[in-house]
């Protein structure tokens, strides 16, 4: 073998890396031209430039409780079946209370002198919360089932055994809203059980 063909392997070896590292670069420029640059990333929560958040909706858009019947387990573990209505006075007595929700449901509790009755003062013309003479706003107080007229709207809570209710808190006036309030629930137990819709009477 002559000394020029070793010279001349040597040359074409060396055009062939050197068309490889070529080809190697302009495939990988190309790419790089064609791949989309990344897009911004997703603003961080609480930034000023994301859209604010949606209002919650207004009291008189919210869902409205009528009543509902549930069987809670108390801390002694044994059941309890409570009993919540909003509606309307439709009968009162010394002993007993009907009342009717919007749906038409009607109810009759038991008053006994464990029941508890709350009165909210009238609110004022313009819908505001009723103020005394000293401008401090009228709070809620105390009454007997002899001030409760037919009517009137109320909220109650009660138990039920067997076909009987019997109520445990009656509320009437300016605190009928979403909800039965503070210790309306009280000796109900922890809210464990089930509850079912009540069918219109």
């Amino acid at each position: 073998m002559s000394v020029q063909e070793p010279l001349r392997f040597r040359k074409v070896l060396l055009a062939g890396v050197v068309a490889l590292a070529l080809t190697g670069t302009g495939v990988a420029i190309a790419w790089s031209a064609d791949t989309p640059s990344p897009s911004p990333s997703a603003s961080a929560p609480g930034r000023s430039d994301q859209a604010p958040s949606q209002d919650k909706p207004a009291k008189a858009q919210r869902p409205q409780h009528l009543h509902s019947e549930s069987v809670v387990k108390k801390a002694d573990g044994t059941f309890e079946t409570v009993l919540t209505q909003q509606g309307t006075v439709d009968a009162v007595s010394a002993t007993s209370v009907t009342v009717k929700s919007e749906d038409g449901f009607t109810q009759t509790y038991a008053v006994n002198a464990d029941t508890r009755v709350v009165k909210f003062p009238a609110p004022a013309a313009d819908g505001s919360p009723a103020k005394g003479d000293d401008g401090k706003r009228l709070k809620r107080s105390d009454v007997t089932i002899a001030e409760i007229a037919t009517g009137e709207a109320v909220r109650v809570s009660g138990v039920k055994n067997g076909d009987n209710a019997t109520a445990r808190q009656i509320v009437e006036g300016a605190g009928n809203g979403p909800g039965l309030g503070k210790g309306l629930g009280k000796g109900h137990g922890h809210g464990l059980g089930h509850a079912k819709r009540l069918a219109p009477k």
